[in-house]
């Protein structure tokens, strides 16, 4: 959700080039077609990092059994953050007790855990 308001914003932020560019050249579509490339040239560098940065945290939800104890509930996977990389292990989603125990262990180790801390 977080990257999603990002990208909300960052689309935003390109209102004023778009603006701009259609002012002075004209609202016909080759004055859409040059704003929006001016656009995407500044852009492409933010939609980057936002898409990519480990500054975010990435957790995957679903509901099922925990796979570490087996209780049937709402369960969490956190997939990405600075210094922990699980997007190409095998899935393990945890209930709430089992994911709390596991982030306490990863910031333990000094691998810095957001979510999930109560």
């Amino acid at each position: 959700m977080k990257r999603f308001i990002l990208y909300l914003i960052r689309w935003q932020l390109s209102t004023p080039i778009l603006w701009i560019v259609v002012k002075q050249l004209g609202a016909s579509l080759q004055a859409t077609i040059i704003a929006n490339l001016i656009g995407g040239a500044i852009f492409f560098w933010v939609d980057r990092f936002i898409f990519t940065s480990k500054a975010i945290e990435v957790w995957h939800i679903k509901e099922g059994k925990c796979d570490k104890c087996g209780a049937t509930s709402h369960l969490w996977r956190l997939v990405k953050t600075v210094n922990y990389d699980k997007s190409a292990s095998r899935p393990v989603f945890l209930c709430m007790k089992c994911s709390k125990e596991k982030t306490d262990a990863l910031r333990a180790k000094g691998i810095p855990v957001r979510g999930k801390s109560k």
